[in-house]
């Protein structure tokens, strides 16, 4: 009891340093309870699942390829537990409100009236009678509100505008910043009025009561269905739930690893600084400790003493800081749910909360303990001799009489120089925190701004002009001409096809030269050459167990042979496969590429590519059901050749026909005449605005989530310096007591005071962000691994972000301390020299 006493007349009489520390370990402790709402994502997306059956795996027809045999097929696997098919409509393009900017992604659009056993939807508050759709929750997190409007834009500028109606909770792809798709529900009539101008695909789902089977009865669906349509294209997307969930949460997780490293940071501060306040508070009241010695009190009290003010102070903090972290929930999970597109219910976990309070509050107790052991060692005598156990003359490095310079500025010298043990901890803890906001600045330019991290998920080319090519189009005559054009510095051309390799589906990427990629890249080895080689990702390299010069079987429509694996890309997440033309023609015969992909010299753009095709090739196929087009409404041959064109347009893509032909004779007269040759290009796109899309998001969350840390940084800063300052001044009074009655004005002491912890700031604080600069990619690539995404690739930050983490610590914690020092000010030189 003596020794709770004494801690609790410590934490009275310095009660605002006690509250600087408090602060620190509220901060903490709050982070660390955030890691655990970022661990409740996974569990609140398997609970959402379980709730509306979600699909285990799902699988995206073309127009007109679906078969009710394959669901006949599925229902006759052992392990299939379901199997549900639904017509669904694909739109690529921007959307937006009319108060927010447009976002560009690809959907699946729904008919809230189809019956669905499989991947339900929830309603929140249904309407009914109305017309307009239901937009996933994540939503509402970005600001959209019931009642607004909701355009939808697609590459051809044909806008639609529907209301929305309200929200709804769905199994997957409800995230708006996922790699995949956003799921969008309408009425029928809304439904029915997209699809006639876009068409309708079939979404076959189906689930499985053992998930390791899923590969092997997926990869054999492939097969069938490939040799049932004669057609290596009728699965236009394939995936299942391991997939779509990792890359639905991928981004939960690394925020999650952030939080994590950001908390250790933090924490280590409070451990330093409660080291420091420790021993500068026994050096400060040596004599006061002495004196308690004198009276009877052992050194085991007196250091308990300090022992229990830290176990109180933080005891009560991680308290208010649980309660911190659950006033904060809702701002967070925020953050969550647009990134990941699951609902996350703020729970309560007061076991999981006591069992961090304990250990920080332990880890704390152990470091002040260690740090009492001085008080132990020394004797009464030497406690009053200020702690010196014989004569202490040390040498006078900095003589006034003889260095050159001002007054101010020798001061400033010779304090630096005598307290040694402060500047060192300064540099220590300004390296911590210079490290902790470069941490911050470097995570928003590498997540936020670059997109590297982002190609490493999507991997594909990524291209201002993008051309995809009709069945019947001349290939190398299109090819010629788009070379021609003298803003096109390089072309390439590719095929998107369907293979399964050793009973895993996969997608083939076939090029016809791999050198021209920029955007795709190795992570070791090289991309094939000869005919008998393939590079695969390394997400397929890891569920195959291969690697460079193994031999692997790929099958198409029952053709078979082996390819050596002579390089692996860096996507995490991809089926990507990749074959040289010749070598996919090995399997394939018939192959034609279906994608001219063209790269565009700086200030060439997108719309004026796209104008250079017009040019050349008329309208493209998608512009043509758009109804965008012009033609002389005067002519009625001119108005019929329209109307039959977009009509013969639709029934080519609907039902998957080949080519069609027509001409109109009248008395023996050909008048009007076209077909489907006369329009060679489907459609033309840019793979680089979708980039540009999901990257908003990113920089969206990753921008708040750096400025939370710059926030939190400077907070900390400004609360370390107060410690530190207000004990150099506690320290230091007597000393200031004289230099003032000397005639040194109260600027003059608060500049040396502020001066001469700036050597210790400067070199702490671009430490600290070299340190950053080395480390922080290479950590957080490293902790996601750990959570089974390997081979991320990273560009370093650019040495501004290092210079501008660098200068914000200086100058701030310059200003800070310069102003703290002001409580020099308030005291009289009298009172200086009697304290």
């Amino acid at each position: 009891m003596i020794s709770f006493r004494l801690a609790l007349t410590n934490i009275k009489r310095k009660h605002s340093g006690a509250f600087s520390f408090a602060i620190i370990v509220m901060i903490a402790v709050c982070f660390f309870n955030m890691i655990i709402s970022t661990g409740e994502v996974n569990k609140s997306f398997e609970s959402q699942s379980k709730k509306l059956n979600g699909t285990d795996y799902y699988i995206l027809f073309a127009p007109n390829m679906y078969y009710d045999d394959f669901a006949t097929f599925l229902e006759s696997k052992e392990h299939v537990t379901g199997v549900n098919a639904e017509d669904v409509i694909t739109f690529s393009g921007e959307y937006y409100t009319p108060d927010t900017n447009p976002s560009t992604t690809s959907m699946f659009i729904q008919n809230i009236n189809t019956e669905r056993s499989i991947s339900k939807i929830d309603i929140i508050n249904p309407q009914e009678n109305k017309s307009g759709i239901y937009l996933p929750i994540a939503f509402q997190a970005l600001g959209y509100k019931i009642g607004s409007s909701f355009i939808l834009k697609d590459s051809t500028e044909q806008e639609y505008t529907y209301e929305i109606l309200g929200f709804c909770n769905v199994s997957e792809f409800g995230a708006v910043s996922n790699l995949s798709q956003v799921r969008i529900v309408a009425t029928t009539d809304v439904f029915h009025e997209l699809s006639s101008n876009y068409g309708t695909k079939t979404l076959l789902n189906f689930t499985v009561d053992d998930y390791k089977a899923i590969h092997y009865i997926e990869s054999q669906f492939t097969d069938y269905s490939s040799a049932y349509t004669s057609n290596t294209q009728c699965i236009e997307q394939a995936s299942g739930r391991a997939d779509f969930t990792t890359a639905f949460t991928l981004f939960a997780s690394i925020i999650s690893s952030i939080i994590i490293a950001f908390s250790v940071v933090i924490f280590i501060v409070a451990l330093i600084m409660a080291i420091y306040r420790i021993k500068s508070g026994i050096d400060e009241n040596l004599t006061a400790i002495g004196t308690l010695k004198v009276l009877g009190y052992t050194s085991k009290q007196i250091a308990s003493s300090y022992v229990f003010e830290y176990i109180i102070i933080s005891f009560i903090s991680s308290i208010l800081g649980t309660i911190l972290s659950y006033a904060s929930a809702p701002l967070y999970h925020k953050i969550l749910i647009l990134i990941t597109g699951v609902l996350i219910k703020g729970t309560v976990h007061i076991g999981i909360d006591i069992i961090i309070t304990l250990i920080i509050t332990l880890l704390i107790a152990i470091t002040a303990y260690l740090s009492t052991l001085k008080v132990k060692k020394m004797h009464v005598a030497v406690i009053l001799r200020g702690g010196l156990l014989s004569h202490n003359i040390k040498k006078n490095t900095v003589e006034l009489e003889h260095a050159k310079g001002s007054i101010n500025q020798i001061l400033c010298l010779k304090h630096l120089l005598m307290y040694k043990r402060q500047n060192i901890s300064t540099c220590i803890i300004l390296t911590i925190i210079s490290f902790t906001l470069c941490f911050g600045l470097i995570l928003f330019e590498g997540f936020g701004i670059k997109d590297t991290f982002i190609k490493n998920v999507l991997d594909s080319e990524l291209t201002e002009g993008n051309v995809t090519l009709d069945t019947h189009a001349d290939i190398e005559q299109i090819s010629n001409i788009i070379s021609s054009n003298k803003n096109v510095h390089k072309i390439i051309r590719i095929g998107f096809e369907g293979v399964t390799v050793n009973n895993t589906s996969c997608n083939a990427r076939i090029l016809d030269n791999f050198e021209n990629l920029e955007t795709i890249s190795l992570a070791e080895g090289s991309f094939p050459i000869n005919d008998n080689e393939i590079a695969v990702s390394i997400h397929v390299a890891s569920l195959l167990h291969k690697d460079i010069g193994d031999v692997i079987t790929v099958n198409s429509i029952g053709v078979k042979a082996d390819y050596i694996i002579t390089g692996i890309t860096s996507s995490t997440m991809s089926y990507n496969t990749y074959f040289s033309e010749d070598g996919y023609k090995r399997i394939y015969a018939a192959y034609a590429p279906s994608t001219i992909c063209a790269y565009l010299d700086k200030g060439y753009t997108y719309e004026q590519f796209a104008d250079f095709i017009f040019s050349k090739f008329g309208y493209t196929q998608s512009e043509l059901l758009s109804g965008k087009i012009s033609y002389d409404t005067d002519d009625k041959y001119s108005a019929m050749k329209h109307l039959i064109d977009s009509k013969m347009i639709k029934l080519k893509q609907n039902f998957n026909i080949d080519s069609m032909e027509y001409a109109l004779n009248i008395d023996g007269n050909t008048v009007l005449s076209s077909g489907t040759s006369t329009y060679p290009i489907k459609e033309v796109y840019s793979t680089a605005s979708l980039l540009a899309g999901y990257l908003n998001i990113f920089k969206l969350a990753f921008g708040l989530l750096a400025i939370f840390i710059l926030i939190i940084t400077l907070i900390i800063i400004t609360v370390v310096l107060s410690i530190m300052v207000k004990q150099t001044v506690n320290t230091k009074k007597l000393e200031f007591g004289i230099l003032k009655s000397l005639g040194f004005t109260t600027k003059d002491l608060r500049k040396q005071l502020t001066f001469s912890l700036l050597p210790s700031v400067i070199a702490g604080a671009f430490l600290g962000s070299v340190i950053a600069y080395q480390t922080t990619l290479p950590f957080i690539s490293k902790m996601i691994s750990l959570i089974g995404w390997s081979g991320i690739r990273y560009e370093l930050p650019s040495v501004i972000t290092l210079i501008s983490a660098a200068m914000t610590v200086t100058v701030f914690t310059y200003i800070v301390s310069y102003l703290l020092t002001s409580k020099i000010k308030r005291i009289s030189t009298y009172e200086l020299i009697e304290n």
